[in-house]
């Protein structure tokens, strides 16, 4: 049985993809212009290295 994020019809499923190829998109341009990604983080904003927040998403 399929839960909701599995079936790739599901709005979840899509978002989740849109925003994972988005989160691609702003690494790829952090490490082009070599500056940090700007993130929200245990209630403050925080700046992380392109290869920190690739490493975070290839965790997940």
């Amino acid at each position: 049985m399929k839960t909701k994020n599995e079936d790739k019809d599901s709005l979840s499923w899509k978002a989740d993809a849109a925003f994972l190829q988005a989160a691609k998109k702003v690494i790829q341009k952090a490490k082009q212009t070599d500056t940090p990604v700007v993130i929200w983080e245990e209630g403050q904003v925080k700046e992380v290295s392109a290869t920190e927040m690739e490493s975070r998403l290839k965790a997940k």
